[in-house]
């Protein structure tokens, strides 16, 4: 990749922006300047900068952030021999991290997906790539609408088994039919290769044949085709005696309520303060 330096009067413009950011501590604006000063030559897009709450211990609070742009790798090695800073290299992403003058620097970039050897990053995952172990099957959340993928073609019962754990152990929910729907209809089962890119902690999944080198069984568990359930301490239905943990609210006046389980009583009580939603812990 080419890495052309920013002229003089770029370089202008990136600090006068950076100082618009930085009026109430210099500090990070100074070491912007210092940058520009000592490596003119070196390629910069743009700063950004970072501030934490609570830095780790030994981490600095203020951080400055150098964009080099999304795909220019051989600018962060560049910048990294010049300030003396570790190179890392993990999957197709290069990035940098180190402190000059208290103030934390850090850059990255990701090599493109069409000069990154993609048939090299399959991977096999385990335990520790997913989002846990659930009635003994490896299950990932995928998306925002609670999808999840289990790594196999177990039976339906064992992926409905391990999809009701996943629920009650991190979500402190359950996960029932919605609008008359079979959940076992929302498991659906496919072929698809891991692919460590950018990272492997990043992992993509795409589509593939049972035939294609590296392609493992997987299968799909649409929990948006579900409805959720919070659930809460035990308590027995003042009505016919049933157990239940299954909460929901009050349609007239939205007081939470206990919901009997029992589809011949379907009672309803108030629930008591302590019997909030939790969430299970056993769930191997």
């Amino acid at each position: 990749m080419t890495t052309s330096p920013p002229a003089a009067e770029h370089g202008q413009r990136l600090l006068e922006q950076l100082e618009r950011f930085t009026t109430r501590d210099d500090s990070q604006a100074a070491v912007g300047r210092r940058l520009l000063a000592d490596h003119p030559d070196l390629p910069l897009c743009g700063f950004a900068i970072s501030h934490s709450i609570e830095p780790e211990p030994g981490k600095p609070e203020h951080s400055l952030i150098l964009r080099v742009g999304e795909h220019n790798t051989d600018a962060i090695a560049a910048w990294a021999k010049a300030l003396g800073a570790e190179l890392v290299v993990d999957g197709a992403r290069h990035r940098l991290t180190t402190v000059l003058d208290g103030i934390g620097i850090w850059a990255s970039a990701t090599i493109p997906e069409d000069e990154y050897d993609m048939d090299g990053a399959v991977f096999t995952p385990t335990g520790d790539d997913v989002s846990g172990t659930y009635r003994g099957l490896l299950v990932t959340e995928i998306g925002e609408d609670g999808d999840l993928l289990i790594i196999g073609h177990p039976p339906v019962r064992d992926v409905l088994a391990a999809t009701s754990s996943y629920y009650r152990h991190i979500c402190g929910q359950r996960l029932r039919p919605f609008d008359g729907r079979d959940l076992a209809d929302s498991v659906a089962r496919r072929w698809g290769r891991f692919i460590a890119y950018p990272t492997r902690r990043e992992w993509q999944i795409r589509d593939a044949s049972d035939d294609t080198p590296g392609a493992l069984p997987i299968t799909w568990m649409c929990a948006q085709d579900g409805d959720t359930q919070d659930i809460g301490d035990v308590e027995h239905c003042p009505t016919c005696g049933r157990p239940s943990r299954g909460l929901a609210y009050d349609p007239v006046n939205g007081q939470r309520v206990h919901l009997c389980p029992s589809p011949t009583c379907r009672h309803q009580w108030p629930v008591a303060e302590s019997s909030s939603p939790t969430s299970m812990k056993e769930h191997a």
